[in-house]
């Protein structure tokens, strides 16, 4: 495909995710040229909003119209008939995290892929934030490692949910904080840590694993409030504070004296303060009122389209993730 050729696509799910890769199709210069879900009305609201045709099945959509990428917005236990019906096709896919229920058949589906010299990229969209690549800049300028990483999310996710499906909602969640490890630090693959877990009830889930010599700690909870996503990083040159739901990063000194430990609470506020405000202009500015990184990952997936190359996402970070998530989910299922 030529580089300045227009990509179109096709929105597989006409729900909240739907809606919001539909929102960044557009913003990265792509055609809308299919909107498919069985519910063919919530189909047809975003095809008023976005264009394209509705289709309530998704063989007609391939039988009727025209695109190069398939967005896969769907539930899970639809994606891998989904996904291979779109590969067989011919088609790139940009599909929602977890790529599967289970590690083998992400690599059945990256392998059919690879065949045909197709993209298969899972929405890890939190690693490709601009708190993120901040992060990654400010550790590369410095001379340590870090002491420590904490990732903490409390999410309004399981309200009004039955008790067994919140353990669900936790795996769904579950690879943000993954692809963020493997994004930052890919040295050492994750899947040959040791991880422990912890399910002390439905909604609820801590991991801890030894990474690089630095322990990680994530936790993950449904019930806990206010909602936050953050993750935080202790090291001996200051610590970093990044802020997942919005998108943005505070850097705080490492200097210590007794007038250090007065102020630093209004320090780290005015930081957080500041970086938040240059956040929210930027993508007011840009348009981007949900999801950042979501738009950043789709622009690199379609550059890789047009130039030929490798995806965005490493398979090694793929399967990574995908390996720890089935681990987590079967001892949530003991």
């Amino acid at each position: 495909m030529h580089e300045t050729e227009q990509l179109t696509v096709a929105i597989v799910g006409a729900g909240l995710m739907g809606n919001w890769h539909a929102h960044a199709a557009r913003k990265n210069g792509a055609t809308i040229t299919a909107i498919i879900d069985p519910d063919l009305d919530a189909a047809k609201v975003l095809v008023a909003r976005y264009g394209g045709r509705a289709f309530a099945d998704f063989d007609q959509a391939l039988e009727q119209a025209r695109f190069d990428i398939v967005h896969l917005c769907t539930p899970l236990d639809t994606h891998v008939l989904l996904a291979k019906q779109a590969l067989t096709a011919r088609k790139h896919l940009i599909i929602e995290k977890p790529v599967a229920p289970a590690r083998n058949e992400v690599s059945e589906l990256l392998d059919l892929a690879a065949g045909q010299d197709l993209l298969l990229c899972p929405v890890h969209q939190f690693a490709f934030q601009r708190g993120v690549a901040s992060v990654k800049n400010e550790l590369a300028r410095r001379t340590s490692g870090p002491l420590a990483v904490t990732f903490d999310f409390a999410s309004a996710g399981g309200v009004g949910r039955q008790a067994h499906e919140l353990n669900r909602i936790l795996i769904e969640i579950l690879p943000h904080p993954l692809s963020i490890l493997s994004e930052v630090w890919p040295e050492t693959p994750l899947e040959k840590e040791s991880w422990c877990v912890d399910n002390p009830r439905p909604g609820e889930l801590f991991a801890y694993c030894r990474h690089q010599a630095f322990p990680v700690s994530i936790k993950l909870s449904l019930n806990a409030r206010p909602t936050q996503c953050k993750m935080t990083i202790y090291h001996e040159q200051g610590a970093i504070h990044a802020n997942l739901f919005h998108g943005f990063a505070a850097f705080e000194s490492p200097a210590v004296s007794r007038f250090r430990k007065i102020i630093s609470p209004f320090s780290l506020s005015l930081k957080t303060l500041l970086a938040a405000t240059g956040n929210l202009l930027r993508r007011s500015l840009n348009r981007e009122p949900a999801y950042p990184g979501l738009r950043s990952l789709i622009a690199q997936c379609y550059q890789s389209v047009k130039r030929s190359t490798d995806g965005p996402i490493t398979r090694d970070s793929i399967i990574a993730v995908a390996t720890i998530t089935e681990l987590v989910e079967r001892k949530l299922s003991r």
